[in-house]
């Protein structure tokens, strides 16, 4: 059986770190749905998220109000944006296709068919290239500019989410069926190794460019692996010992944090060195959580998707910082690096937190 996880990824950027005052709720703002996955274009300032299985809405975040939706595809699912085109994209996990949006006027350009239930989606900025992995056993790479289907690989199992290394254009792609990744070269658009990994990898892997390091949560092991991107070798086990549902890593300070999948009790978080792969720290969190962490300010937040509670932690001690009410239910998060504001997904609204550096 696939146990789904949102999706979280990462990216680098340049900054120092410092820290004053804590984080704050600014605005929460009503939606007509659960929102689901949520991402951002920091460039333009626009939060896009899925609600309502087929409809993708769009958050001003000068205004912080809803400007508008767009009707994709049956069974929206997940959102990828790419930043330099204004391009939003979506999979449609029953209408088998993705749905190309235009960030300027929020109209659909067009449906591209790929593969049968697509699920995960991720952007190549650079030489617009849209990957996606279709639960059928293919991956689809469409081309940003035609806004076709370039090539379908086939890799059997069931690919599930990616992750993309922009500096190195490989891309990483779990596949639940198979407990593997698929390394692929952005230039070839070939698999050039499949590696093992734990048990059902239905988790976004987390990347470390500087030490080209790819991180994998297994959600039906008590382990998580790590993949270097240099050798493409067999992972390596980070011994947890407990199953894992969520995955961030902060590449300026080296850290990878870890979530578990705990179905009753208390939840755990793992803080791993990602110079020694060996537990630095470990935090009670509630039983299902979401995670997000802001390497501007080196915090990082888990929402209690039971309640309103979103809790801050620094990421310097581990402590937490503060304790921030949300609209019902804190889900996916999304971080505008221009604005240093986090967003976060909840039932009928969006809960906009300004960080403070």
């Amino acid at each position: 059986m696939v146990h789904f996880s949102k999706p979280l990824i990462q990216t680098k950027v340049q900054v120092k770190i410092k820290q004053t005052h804590n984080p704050q709720v600014i605005k929460i703002v009503p939606v007509a749905g659960q929102v689901s996955d949520i991402r951002v274009n920091s460039t333009t300032n626009r939060v896009y998220y899925v609600f309502d299985e087929n409809l993708v809405g769009v958050l001003d975040g000068n205004t912080n109000k809803v400007i508008g939706s767009v009707q994709t595809g049956d069974g929206a699912t997940f959102l990828a944006v790419n930043t330099r085109t204004n391009r939003i994209y979506s999979t449609n996990f029953r209408a088998a296709n993705v749905t190309v949006i235009n960030g300027k006027t929020n109209k659909v350009i067009t449906n591209v068919p790929v593969g049968e239930r697509p699920f995960g989606i991720a952007v190549h900025r650079i030489s617009n290239r849209i990957y996606v992995a279709n639960t059928s056993g293919t991956i689809s790479v469409i081309d940003g500019v035609t806004n076709r289907v370039l090539k379908t690989i086939k890799v059997g199992g069931s690919p599930a989410l990616i992750a993309i290394d922009e500096r190195t254009n490989r891309i990483y792609v779990t596949n639940v069926m198979k407990d593997s990744v698929h390394v692929i070269d952005g230039t070839t658009l070939s698999v050039i190794k499949t590696i093992k990994v734990g048990k059902n990898p239905i988790i976004t892997p987390g990347i470390i460019p500087e030490t080209n390091r790819i991180y994998v949560a297994n959600n039906l092991s008590r382990f998580a692996s790590v993949i270097s991107g240099t050798t493409l070798g067999k992972s390596k086990p980070i011994q947890l010992g407990k199953l894992q549902s969520e995955l961030a890593v902060n590449d300026l300070t080296n850290l990878v944090y870890l979530t578990s999948a705990q179905q009753e009790g208390k939840g755990k978080l793992f803080v791993v060195s990602g110079l020694t792969h060996t537990i630095t720290a470990t935090l009670s969190i509630p039983t299902f959580s979401s995670l997000l962490v802001n390497p501007l300010t080196n915090r990082y937040y888990v929402g209690d998707t039971d309640t309103r509670n979103l809790f801050v932690y620094s990421g310097l001690t581990n402590r937490l910082l503060v304790k921030l009410r949300t609209g019902q239910s804190a889900g996916s998060m999304a971080l505008n690096k221009r604005s240093n504001r986090i967003y976060v997904g909840n039932e009928n609204s969006i809960t906009v937190v300004q960080d403070h550096k």
